[in-house]
């Protein structure tokens, strides 16, 4: 029998699609869309309910009024007190989170398999009976007020909120989830309940469900306690945003003096979960600034030794959502490091990546794909952001093929498309005395002081 090779490695195997489970789909009387797969790894189940009430249903002057909701909906329903539905969900063992983005409100609740049958009453009364009890309201508005406060200190949160602004101007996604402070300090319990009554309803939402647990049986159960759920009289009718940004070109510098960083923004309009753009636009996003080994944190970082980190992304939403590429750099530096920055952007195209810098960028998507699949907890949410977004039933079987595919043409196609000059706005939050001269040569200069 011949000795095996040891003077070189095997050759790898191609990576196989994250082990994702079955579901199957039903309907409810009132329009509630089920998604169940039988998931036998522990006694728990996890499910997302997901419903189409998230900030860009809101008025402007009711800024927060989605992310409030949610947040109070579970702290007194059905005649409980706060501290009655906290005792109840604690003496089952089971948890539950709410979460508002701009597309969506989300309640993800997760339960031992024994003890389902009581966390769906539990999840029942929150969502079709809550209370909205003034004293609780008051204390969670205020809790929330007390964020946005806290926010003014943190230089990255102004940052990321004044490129918001300058992006999307008055469309809901220019606005902070959360909220405003003059808008927060409005809010009442005949608004959060307007607002639950509105835009809360079978036909605006679905269910996903994973776990150990027989899928006929809990369809039964849902259907006991949400199959008459009404329809929810109002619909999410928000123009798509298209074009470039508001303030393309421009450079906004929020005043902090004294300050001894910079934080530094480059953003435009990018595109929406699901578009034919999206594996290449991943794949350039990685090369340019999504991995520890990206041009942004290489030149920044490791060359220039300005900051502990540079990295970029595109936030995927219904509507096509901001590329954001950030540092927090020496304040000396600013200008020139958004010079490295724009530079490094520019590149993508004038100096294509090399087929090692692709073949990095496609195994860091593949390879951390399957981690997304571990728990019963991620298989729940990664299926409720597929359905959510209108996404493929294969959406993630076919996920590494589709990054597989793409090459240097496309990344340089898409860089192209979202990246061009023209439509990036810069943004700085630093000290004013120290930078303005220096950034008025990058473009259009408005300075303002910081919130």
């Amino acid at each position: 029998m011949p000795a095996p090779e040891r003077t070189r490695p095997p050759p790898s195997s191609p990576t196989p699609p994250p082990a994702t489970p079955r579901f199957d789909e039903s309907v409810l009387t009132g329009g509630l869309r089920i998604r169940t797969a039988r998931v036998p790894r522990l006694p728990e189940v996890a499910i997302h309910l997901v419903i189409d009430a998230g900030s860009v249903a809101e008025s402007a002057e009711h800024a927060g009024a989605a992310a409030l909701t949610a947040r109070v909906m579970p702290a007194g329903a059905g005649g409980r007190s706060a501290m009655e539905m906290a005792e109840w969900l604690d003496h089952m063992g089971a948890s539950i989170g709410s979460g508002v983005g701009y597309d969506s409100a989300r309640f993800s609740l997760h339960s031992l398999s024994d003890t389902l049958d009581g966390a769906l009453d539990y999840l029942a009364e929150v969502i079709l009976s809550p209370d909205f009890p003034p004293d609780e309201v008051a204390r969670i508005r205020a809790e929330r007020i007390d964020e946005v406060r806290r926010s003014f200190d943190e230089p990255g949160e102004v940052a990321a909120q004044a490129l918001s602004e300058a992006i999307f101007g008055s469309h809901p996604y220019g606005r902070p989830v959360r909220g405003r402070l003059e808008t927060l300090e409005a809010m009442n319990s005949s608004l959060l309940r307007s607002f639950r009554d509105g835009f809360y309803g079978g036909d605006a939402s679905f269910l996903v469900a994973a776990g150990e647990f027989d899928p006929d049986v809990f369809r039964r159960q849902i259907e006991q306690r949400f199959g008459a759920w009404s329809s929810a009289p109002r619909h999410l009718s928000v123009e798509a945003f298209h074009g470039s940004a508001v303030a393309s070109g421009k450079v906004t510098l929020i005043d902090r003096p004294g300050s001894e960083q910079s934080e530094i923004r480059v953003g435009a309009v990018g595109l929406a979960h699901g578009h034919e753009d999206e594996f290449p636009v991943l794949v350039m996003n990685a090369i340019l600034g999504g991995l520890f080994n990206s041009r942004l944190n290489l030149n920044l970082r490791e060359d220039k030794g300005w900051t502990y980190g540079a990295r970029s992304g595109f936030s995927l939403r219904r509507s096509p959502g901001p590329f954001v590429a950030r540092a927090a750099v020496d304040t000396p530096v600013t200008a020139r490091a958004f010079e490295e920055m724009l530079s490094e952007i520019r590149s993508m195209v004038v100096r294509p990546p090399d087929e090692e810098e692709m073949q990095l960028a496609r195994n860091a998507l593949i390879l951390s794909l399957p981690r997304q699949f571990e728990t019963t907890s991620q298989v729940a949410a990664k299926e409720a952001e597929r359905v959510g977004y209108g996404l493929p039933e294969d959406w993630w079987e076919r996920f590494p093929d589709r990054v597989r595919k793409v090459d240097v043409d496309d990344v340089v196609r898409v860089a192209e498309r979202y990246l061009d000059r023209s439509g990036l706005t810069l943004v700085a939050v630093g000290d004013a005395d120290s930078v303005r001269d220096d950034l008025a040569a990058l473009g259009e200069l408005e300075v303002r002081p910081a919130p």
